[in-house]
């Protein structure tokens, strides 16, 4: 019960600082503003969300703990990197409600590097937790060196196909990762023969 009212809080903070923001402009909004149009109290805005750019895309990051789950359900044998790609394109596959990405969208516009730049901080703590989740497989043998380093170029992944898929309006988030992977991998294979 407990849970689901911390949900509900979350979300309903979210939703009143994604409002403000297309209404007044992410930079003008205040967390005065936006805890009084939750029906909070400002220490409960930040018990939440550290900065706005936190409520501005925490639409978008709702699904960790069903990534990290199927990041647990993995094989343990599986390479680290196949490991990530597979959940992470689950996670661009499943797409966002259109409503909401239209909304993202128009306030990134305004400042679309800045929101960029904020969606990659904003995704850090679950890349913390992914790379816990990797050291603590069962069978464990790669070094915190190669989970820390593959997991990071994997979440690039992610936060530049989101990044395009935004700004750029493309139809597909899925698309975007494909594309964003298939570079990565044709690069490397290239650039280090």
């Amino acid at each position: 019960m407990r849970g689901r009212r911390t949900l509900a809080t979350r979300a309903r903070i979210a939703d009143a600082a994604l409002k403000l923001f297309l209404d007044h402009g992410y930079a003008e909004t205040t967390i005065n503003e936006i805890a009084e149009a939750a029906g909070v109290s400002r220490r409960t805005v930040f018990h939440h969300f550290p900065t706005k750019a936190a409520m501005l895309f925490d639409h978008l990051v709702t699904r960790r703990e069903e990534a990290l789950q199927r990041l647990r359900e993995r094989p343990p044998a599986e390479p680290i990197l196949a490991s990530l790609h597979a959940v992470l394109r689950a996670l661009c596959e499943q797409g966002y409600d259109r409503r909401l990405l239209a909304q993202i969208r128009a306030v990134m516009a305004t400042e679309p590097q800045f929101a960029g730049d904020q969606f990659s901080l904003v995704s850090k703590p679950f890349m913390e937790n992914v790379i816990s989740t990797l050291e603590n497989r069962p069978g464990q043998r790669h070094s915190a060196l190669e989970v820390r380093a593959l997991t990071r170029m994997a979440f690039d992944w992610v936060v530049t196909a989101a990044h395009v898929y935004l700004v750029e309006d493309r139809p597909s988030l899925v698309a975007c990762f494909d594309e964003v992977v298939e570079t990565c991998v044709q690069a490397a294979t290239q650039d280090f023969r």
